[in-house]
């Protein structure tokens, strides 16, 4: 029989005995398919209550760990992996997306429009060949210009262009840091983030959030990232200064600098991804601007006016320029310099000023709709920001929130797509505005969001499992 090894856990038991399943199914001492112990059994065995762990199997569940079977028991499960649901698919069933980020693509600038005057664009057939792995000068010279909006006047000859802000993430780590290296990310950030880092050999540490005056998340408390550095050994620090995803928050002129000192004092390097940035009113001096000898920018113009582009621009220091070029060049070669041809032309043409300026007009409205429909729950926010961080009643899961929506075709993420397996999970769901082109519809799956989460609100704590 499987008895975990939990005498010197630390934090709620239910954690501590989904761990040890995991370290032990990591190193072999639990096989696919090997039954785990009855609930009751287990309970008995550790001295611990039933709810204890009925509530440590469903997390190791959510995991994908296990696989429970009416009237046969928990088994350990085979190895799957699903699709996260932040791709999407083509062909897919009719559901209301208030998960994804995709931030009005309906009001994009025209395709047809930008292909014909591409088209008529003398030299064009240059474009049809290979290029420098940074790019050409010219779309470099737009990424200054996109780099600007984000509070940063960079050179061009330490921009490069990328296949969007992921690309732009993963080789601008591969530049900056070395296989085994320990990240510092937000407690609550975005997602992609842990696979992204994992992938090419970085762990990642997990660092909580200052709390506001108003109880929502501020910045990382730059105190535990000083003692991060300590305690981990940490070499760097992934960070959104501005509306983070997935709290919203956008950093105060006084944040920035703490977290700058901090990382001169230990000797972090700054990476800042800011995908959401021209969407804000006021700009603020970027982390490239106060800490330009260690901090590299990604920019990108996905959520502006073309993801389908899969265009986005670096901004690293000087020391890290051959680098980049290699990683990009190692990974892809080359961004398209076709696609980045049409979006020098969209930027120079002012279409990206335009499109935002209706893509805020409309998130004015979404924003306050939501707030008012989903009173009295706090939803981090405000009229400038594409998404929101909904708090839930503590005792309300956000799991259990987010599968009974799923059954009524709307989607929402729960908390644990935003932090580290590892961690509890927290009563919180990221709602997105602008993935829903219909205003109705949009309207219509806020109510039952409303109305999920009074119900989930109302069931007995006695019914909950403790532990």
């Amino acid at each position: 029989m499987w008895i975990p090894k939990i005498e010197d856990a630390q934090g709620p038991i239910y954690l501590a005995i989904a761990n040890a399943l995991e370290a032990d199914i990591n190193e072999g001492v639990l096989d696919q398919g090997d039954r785990l112990p009855p609930q009751r059994e287990l309970a008995y065995r550790l001295g611990v209550t039933l709810g204890t762990i009925t509530r440590a199997y469903g997390e190791a569940e959510r995991r994908r760990l296990v696989k429970g079977e009416t009237g046969r028991g928990t088994y350990v499960a085979p190895e799957t992996h699903k699709v996260s649901p932040l791709i999407p698919k083509e062909d897919e069933p009719e559901v209301c997306d208030l998960a994804r980020n995709f931030a009005y693509p309906h009001l994009n600038p025209s395709l047809s429009d930008g292909l014909v005057r591409m088209a008529r664009t003398v030299g064009i057939d240059r474009l049809n060949g290979f290029v420098p792995s940074e790019g050409l000068k010219a779309h470099r010279e737009t990424g200054v210009l996109v780099f600007k909006d984000y509070g940063l006047e960079a050179d061009p000859d330490r921009v490069a262009v990328t296949c969007g802000a992921q690309h732009g993430i993963q080789v601008t780590c591969q530049a900056l840091f070395r296989s085994g290296d320990a990240i510092a990310v937000d407690r609550f950030t975005y997602p992609s983030i842990f696979p992204s880092l994992a992938s090419i050999g970085l762990k990642v540490v997990s660092v909580p959030a200052l709390v506001r005056a108003d109880g929502g998340f501020g910045a990382m408390d730059p105190d535990a990232l000083a003692q991060a550095a300590i305690s981990h050994g940490i070499k760097g620090v992934f960070l959104m200064p501005n509306m983070q995803n997935p709290t919203t928050h956008t950093m105060s002129a006084e944040e920035r600098e703490d977290l700058v000192r901090v990382a001169r004092e230990h000797d972090l390097k700054i990476v800042e991804d800011d995908p959401y940035t021209p969407f804000l009113p006021e700009t603020l001096p970027a982390f490239g601007a106060l800490a330009p000898e260690r901090t590299a920018s990604i920019a990108s113009i996905s959520k502006v006016c073309s993801p389908g582009s899969r265009i986005g621009f670096v901004h690293v220091p000087e020391l890290f320029g051959n680098s980049i070029r290699n990683k990009i060049g190692e990974s892809t070669w080359m961004a398209s310099p076709i696609t980045a041809e049409l979006i020098a032309g969209w930027v120079r043409e002012g279409h990206l000023f335009k499109t935002l300026r209706l893509k805020r007009i409309a998130n004015r409205t979404r924003f306050r709709q939501a707030v008012q429909i989903l009173s009295p729950y706090y939803l981090q926010g405000d009229t400038n920001k594409v998404f929101g961080w909904l708090r839930l009643p503590e005792h309300v899961d956000a799991d259990a929130v987010q599968a009974a929506l799923g059954h009524q075709r709307i989607s929402v993420l729960s908390s644990r797509y935003f932090q580290l397996r590892d961690h509890a999970p927290a009563p919180y769901l990221r709602i997105t505005f602008g993935s829903e082109e219909s205003d109705e519809r949009f309207r219509r799956s806020l109510e039952k969001v409303r109305a999920t989460i009074d119900q989930l609100a109302e069931l007995p704590e006695l019914s909950r499992p403790v532990g």
